[in-house]
């Protein structure tokens, strides 16, 4: 977490001293959506992705919807019940259900799980197959985010007060234009062609591994290393100048949401509704599910909001203040899974 917190630091000097302009971090944020995470999506899926590891992980497959669909339920609630209250809240509810149904899911989760696992001598045997369920786990969170979640932070323009909303939003709010903001972005597009080359025939699987066309994935594998580091440092350069936030009642309330009632539940549904052996979880994918359910929310969502059009900066200091809260609530619920588990 002290190595987020720096690079993201990193971001708000380059922002604070000038060396990075507003415009420089719109456009910034522009490459990380349109070329670092595709790239991040393909090399991912062509070299970890196959018809044995998605059987193997088949029950974190099903937790993956499962979890999204309870932070959906979360954010719905959250802007019924506090949206009166707060104008986030009211006004960008497609931004709360992102917010709420989205976690860091490869990144963070891995840093975790081994953590974990390498701290106690019973759970060192599970580290192999953790990471495997956080791979699956994070591609399938990755189709999901391109898909369902720039949907409904194009739906944002929906929420307007009667009378609000523009042409030009009610067409982007319209069904045709929100599969096509599902099908046709780079994201989706690469997410396809990652599955098609790991699960298709072999002939086509050999091109990109010592074919012609293995410099393809070799420059996307390049590519992607950038992603996360950017994704960061663009966080950190939309915090300044530091904002003041007045609407504490959105910060807390989806950090409520995401930090306290969505581990809640997930727990709950591992080990009282019994979901952990009805789904055939073992040991290491029962704590890589907990893990998921108490992380906060994406860094890159700030981004997909912009690359949408709309003002990011109330998600981004949401998205940065998930971070400070969370060090003592996953500190709390990951002792809670590590007890079940081991």
């Amino acid at each position: 977490m002290a190595v987020t917190f720096a690079v993201i630091a990193m971001g708000t000097v380059l922002r604070a001293s000038g060396v990075v302009s507003q415009a420089g971090q719109k456009d910034m944020s522009q490459v990380a959506v349109k070329l670092l995470m595709p790239c991040f999506n393909f090399s991912g899926l062509v070299q970890d992705v196959s018809w044995e590891r998605l059987e193997a992980s088949r029950g974190v497959i099903i937790f993956v919807f499962i979890q999204m669909g309870l932070g959906l339920a979360l954010g719905v609630a959250l802007c019924r019940c506090l949206g009166a209250a707060s104008p986030f809240l009211r006004q960008h509810r497609g931004q709360v259900l992102v917010l709420c149904a989205f976690c860091n899911a490869t990144a963070m989760p891995l840093t975790l799980f081994r953590a974990l696992v390498s701290s106690q001598p019973g759970l060192k045997d599970l580290e192999a197959q953790g990471a495997l369920d956080i791979t699956i786990y994070g591609t399938v969170w990755r189709l999901l985010l391109w898909t369902v979640g720039i949907v409904l932070l194009e739906m944002d323009g929906q929420d307007a007060p009667a009378g609000g909303a523009t042409s030009k939003e009610r067409r982007r709010a319209s069904p045709g234009a929100m599969l096509r903001v599902a099908l046709l972005n780079s994201n989706t597009i690469a997410a396809v062609a990652g599955f098609i080359v790991a699960l298709g025939p072999p002939p086509l699987r050999a091109l990109f591994f010592g074919g012609q066309l293995s410099c393809l994935r070799e420059a996307a594998a390049n590519i992607a290393r950038a992603a996360h580091a950017m994704l960061l440092i663009t966080l950190g350069a939309a915090l300044w100048p530091v904002p003041s936030t007045s609407d504490w009642t959105a910060v807390g309330g989806v950090c409520a949401a995401k930090l306290v009632g969505l581990p809640l539940a997930t727990l709950g549904l591992l080990h009282f509704g019994g979901l952990a052996s009805k789904l055939g979880l073992s040991a290491a994918g029962t704590l890589v599910v907990a893990i998921e359910g108490c992380v906060p929310s994406a860094l890159q969502i700030s981004m997909m909001v912009q690359s949408t059009g709309r003002d990011a900066r109330s998600c981004t200091v949401i998205c940065f203040w998930q971070h400070v809260f969370g060090l003592p609530t996953m500190t709390s619920f990951l002792a809670l899974a590590l007890s079940g588990v081991s």
